[in-house]
């Protein structure tokens, strides 16, 4: 069963399209959201190409939520710890080696900021755990082999519903189904934003690549060299491009660059591929079985809409980034994650149209950001190859650029950890956010409305667990270990909205293992703060005032509006 409006009727299905990591999220949070959904994917499987390889440590927080089971199982496809690091610039694997760059953000922010890892593995390999865990809830009629052909209806400012065609691709069928929105993640070459006529903000055909995914044993050669890293570049007469470790065991991912007009898989076939990675490699004989080429074009792109009427765009549907650590999937779970919750509440009625569209507000800015420093990063980055290859002087690079280029890349704990939003579904206290050097790498934990709830370490009887794991799907209120008072305002307010809002006191049942939380929330003993069900801070009571249940009650006013 699915969730209910405040009329007690039954929330139909909302229509996802697309079943990559962001349509997959997306079942995923709408079903911890109590609602079904049905998932449209033009493919008949998930994706057999590796694509994507980072899930980074905010959206292992997000899959967390989603239950521990498909969080272990996500661990599980992990890189050993010594691939994670560091990138390597080399003549070929075997080759000289001409510069490297130490990139510990692949390995997660640790744990004093965050209660997970991050994993680098494949999207081939990421997918079908998310699809298991799609099919243990129950709460999604998966679609596989379904491609939608038309929007009827649905984008009009003042829909009420959505109504599209869709098309059974084995039997040719075409049907209708209406459902009360549709979150489109169709990827970059989107149906649903091409016939919403999205226009796309910034540059487009920056570079062209072939993308090919095979089996060689390139490890063998590296372990005897001591060379495992991330990314090793290599750069020789014969093979310009970049080797990717899936799993440490075989499984490989090259990417490379060409002019447009051999953009082309005819171009580009298997037996080219083969060759081009024996001559990267440096070994002529190196058995290799291609698996799979493909093809992507760089682009740096925002949506200038990321709402039309009951539509959202999300995932590549939405943005494009450059691939300077898988930011373009982790932006797309992030910005899903935003989005979700505020759809939930909306299709029961529990908030307005205002709140919806804090959707757009709140996470446009970060793609927008995103998709310029991942720009910036990834020419920076270009530069210190040819300055370790000799190709240009590093006179053209001041020290201060050589040193961020070198701190970036990789290294985003910052720009993973530390967004703030702005909009009406966040509070302000008249705080300022704290203060860092860079807000790509930097990162200080706070409890500044609008930012992400910081990581504390909690017991609970024999469970350890964090303070990132109290987020629920309808806001939770927690306080501090002298603010028992809030549990009764907590309750009235959430009667009043209509919320099923938990409230957590620390120090009853829960204990702050390393006693940082009033420090890392800005709080006194009393305090408390609402956090939103993306985990995000709403509001902050620095304490447990007389005018207290007055001002949660007009946080969740101006926010459910």
């Amino acid at each position: 069963m699915g969730g209910r409006d405040l009329a007690g009727a039954e929330v139909k299905p909302v229509i996802i399209v697309g079943a990559g990591p962001v349509g997959l999220g997306a079942a995923l949070e709408l079903a911890r959201c109590g609602l079904r959904s049905i998932l449209i994917e033009r493919n008949e499987r998930t994706s057999w190409h590796p694509k994507t390889r980072n899930f980074n440590t905010r959206t292992m927080e997000i899959a967390r939520g989603w239950g521990r089971e498909i969080y272990d199982e996500l661990r599980h496809l992990d890189l050993p710890p010594n691939w994670k690091s560091p990138i390597r610039f080399l003549d070929s694997v075997v080759g000289k080696e001409t510069g490297h760059v130490v990139s510990k953000g692949f390995a997660g922010a640790g744990p004093d900021l965050s209660p997970v890892s991050s994993v680098l593995s494949s999207q081939d390999m990421l997918e079908p755990v998310m699809l298991r865990e799609i099919k243990r809830t129950g709460m999604v009629d998966i679609r596989m082999g379904h491609e939608l052909v038309e929007i009827v209806r649905g984008h009009e400012d003042d829909a009420t519903s959505v109504e599209v065609k869709v098309r059974n691709k084995a039997t040719g069928e075409i049907y209708k189904l209406e459902a009360p929105a549709l979150v489109a993640s169709d990827g970059a070459a989107s149906f649903v934003r091409d016939f919403l006529q999205v226009p796309l903000d910034g540059p487009m055909k920056i570079a062209h690549f072939i993308n090919c995914y095979y089996r060689a044993d390139i490890e063998k050669y590296i372990c005897e060299r001591d060379r495992s890293g991330i990314l090793l570049f290599v750069s020789n007469s014969r093979a310009m491009g970049v080797f990717q470790p899936l799993d440490a065991k075989g499984r490989w991912l090259s990417q490379i660059q060409v002019p447009e007009d051999q953009w082309s898989t005819d171009i580009f076939t298997p037996e080219r591929c083969v060759q081009w990675v024996r001559d990267g490699v440096g070994v002529p004989d190196l058995e290799v079985e291609v698996r799979s080429v493909g093809k992507w074009q760089m682009n740096a792109v925002v949506g200038r809409r990321l709402i039309s009427g009951r539509i959202l765009l999300t995932g590549d549907a939405a943005h494009m980034f450059p691939p300077t650590g898988g930011l373009g999937a982790n932006t797309g779970v992030q910005g899903m994650h935003n989005a979700i919750w505020k759809l939930a509440l909306f299709l029961k009625g529990k908030a307005g149209r205002k709140l919806l569209q804090t959707y757009e507000t709140e996470r446009r800015p970060v793609a927008r950001w995103v998709a310029d420093q991942s720009y910036h990063n990834r020419q920076q980055v270009n530069k210190l190859g040819a300055i370790s290859r000799g190709e240009v002087s590093a006179d053209g690079m001041g020290p201060q650029e050589v040193l961020q280029a070198t701190r970036r890349y990789g290294n985003h704990i910052g720009l993973e950890l530390g967004t703030i939003y702005t909009s009406e579904a966040v509070v302000a206290d008249g705080s300022k956010p704290p203060e860092v050097e860079d807000a790509y790498t930097d990162y200080v934990p706070s409890g500044h409305p609008g930012a992400r709830a910081p990581h504390v370490w909690l017991d609970r009887g024999q469970e350890r667990l964090s303070t990132i794991d109290l987020a629920a799907p309808e806001f939770s209120i927690i306080a501090g270990s002298q603010g028992q008072g809030w549990r009764k305002i907590t309750e009235a307010a959430g009667r009043h909205a209509h919320l099923d809002m938990p409230c957590h006191v620390i120090g009853d049942g829960l204990v702050d293992v390393e006693s940082t939380f009033t420090t890392r929330f800005g709080v006194s003993d009393t305090g408390a703060v609402l956090v939103r069900p993306d985990g995000f801070i709403a509001w902050r009571a620095h304490e447990l005032g007389p005018n207290a249940a007055r001002d949660l009650g007009n946080a969740l006013t101006q926010i459910l509006s």
